[in-house]
């Protein structure tokens, strides 16, 4: 009882120690998942020019990714919040005018449901987003110090390692690395084919079916793609909001969030699951865990990487795990 006590107190000191310090684990996490990414073409790079050269090259195309990535969220973001206030006023009397032609009860909901929302609670949300992705440019140069660092020491690494844990451990702790970060490479390639695909598609259907701002969604669903569960919800919920604007019916704007939604459902749950086979193993219910709690410890920089860090962990528990039991077998 009083280890399970220590152990929840400690979990709570570490919990806590991950909040209040976020400015500093948050980018160097980033970092150490860019550099996971990026580590093949830092060595392929290294090979055929000086080290140095190799990792600024590396490094300034790390950087260009991540800004392009940036930029286009926070321009989403803020032609959609330029739009909302363009039309706030039609929108709020379309809501009203649908809620009377419903049924009593379900109208009583609804009004229930507008005394707690209105429009300029979405423009300010949709502003409170922007401004929270403009924001992250501060966390990207922190993040880019930890990659320049890490870059120029990659070479380095394995020859310190082994001075630090002797070689035996040195060499089993740098194939869980190699195991870890093939993972999370794969990963990326999956979630940036689906993401892809899924922002081409919104895109495409969005232009058929005559909705403004059809680039936007378009961009904003190939990017939100990237945060399971709460990504596509937002990719699709919205749309469907601005398509009850632009139309001035709630049927067309539930045919819009359906479509959207069977978009999501088939690269997400069946086109992902087959791309990546058995590489992960994890479940839904784990991955939708890491999304909320990384999200809920640093906010939205937590939700991406939420899953990175579920792959991390289980990787080196089943890694460790198989070295205990061929160690004690012996």
């Amino acid at each position: 009882m009083t280890s399970f006590a220590l152990s929840g107190i400690c979990a709570i000191l570490i919990l806590g120690l991950l909040y209040l310090a976020s400015p500093v684990f948050v980018p160097l996490t980033f970092a150490l998942f860019v550099i996971c990414l990026v580590a093949p073409l830092r060595q392929y790079l290294g090979r055929r020019m000086p080290a140095p050269l190799a990792a600024i090259l590396v490094l300034l195309v790390s950087l260009a990714v991540s800004i392009v990535f940036l930029s286009l969220a926070g321009w989403g973001f803020s032609l959609i919040g330029q739009w909302v206030m363009a039309n706030a006023g039609r929108f709020q009397r379309l809501f009203m005018l649908e809620t009377e032609t419903l049924h009593p009860h379900a109208a009583l909901m609804i009004q229930m449901f507008q005394d707690s929302f209105n429009v300029s609670w979405l423009v300010r949300a949709i502003q409170e987003v922007a401004l929270r992705v403009n924001s992250m440019f501060g966390l990207i140069f922190l993040s880019f110090v930890f990659i320049a660092l890490g870059l120029f020491e990659l070479d380095e690494a394995p020859d310190r390692l082994t001075r630090l844990l002797g070689e035996d451990r040195a060499k089993r702790w740098m194939d869980i690395a190699r195991q870890v970060a093939s993972k999370l490479r794969w990963y990326m390639v999956i979630r940036t084919v689906a993401s892809v695909l899924t922002g081409v598609t919104v895109w495409l259907f969005a232009i058929y079916a005559g909705l403004e701002l059809a680039t936007a969604w378009g961009g904003l669903a190939f990017l939100l793609n990237y945060i399971p569960f709460l990504g596509p919800l937002v990719a699709t919920v919205f749309p469907a909001f601005f398509a009850f604007v632009q139309y001035g019916s709630l049927q067309t704007s539930i045919a819009v969030l359906v479509v959207l939604n069977c978009i999501q459902i088939i690269y997400g749950c069946y086109l992902e699951p087959r791309l990546a086979g058995s590489a992960f193993s994890l479940s839904p219910l784990m991955v939708m865990v890491a999304v909320f709690f990384w999200g809920l410890v640093w906010g939205i920089p937590g939700t991406f990487i939420g899953v990175p860090l579920l792959i991390t962990m289980t990787t080196v528990f089943s890694a460790t795990t198989r070295f205990n039991r061929g160690a004690s077998s012996t």
